[in-house]
This record gives structure tokens, sequence and C-alpha cells, in this order.
């Protein structure tokens, strides 16, 4: 085109040190494909890494609480159980009907 080469203007856009840094980089990519490949897959291995410990941390977590859960159920359960056997030896002799203790009433 009348004579101007196209890269007339290229040295005058780029500074040269960073030039000289990303062909340092390119070359260094073509020949060992670390940053193509090795950092995506590096940032890939940590991403799951990650997700993998914090799935494995909640579900650890999930069955402890059911097991508190549920052990602090059964001796509620075992509680209201030797409570209720108390209050019936005390009626065995008596055929009358007696109230409930209020503490073990589901509604109070």
């Amino acid at each position: 085109m009348l004579g101007i080469k196209f890269d007339l203007f290229k040295r005058a856009q780029s500074f040269p040190l960073f030039t000289f840094w990303w062909r340092r980089m390119k070359r260094f990519d073509e020949r060992t494909g670390m940053l193509t490949a090795g950092i995506p897959l590096t940032v890939t291995l940590f991403a799951t890494i990650t997700v993998t410990t914090i799935i494995l941390d909640r579900q650890f977590e999930l069955r402890d609480m059911r097991a508190r859960s549920i052990s602090r159920r059964e001796a509620n359960l075992e509680e209201e159980h030797k409570a209720m056997r108390e209050f019936l030896k005390g009626t065995e002799d008596e055929y009358e009907m007696k109230q409930i203790p209020d503490n073990f009433r589901i509604g109070r």
C-alpha cells in the first residue's frame, strides 16, 4: 500500500521489554506447555480438592449431628420411660385415674 510497511508502527505501540518477555513466555510455552496446559490443570486440581474437602467435611458434620440428636432423643425417651415406670409403681395398688406429671406432657 503505497510503499508503507504493515509493521511500521508496531515498535511505537509496544514496549521493548514487554515484547521481549512475551516472546520468552511464548517460547517457553511452546517447549513445555506449562502455561496453556499446566496452569488450567493446576487450577482445576486445586478447585476439585477444595470442593471435595468441603463436601466431605459437611457430610461428616451432618452425620455427627444426626448421631448426637438420635442419642439425645433416646436418652429423653429412656428418662420418660423411667419416670412413667416410677409413676405407675405408685398406682398399682390404687385403681383410680391419676394425672400425668406436667414435666412429661407434650403440650406443655
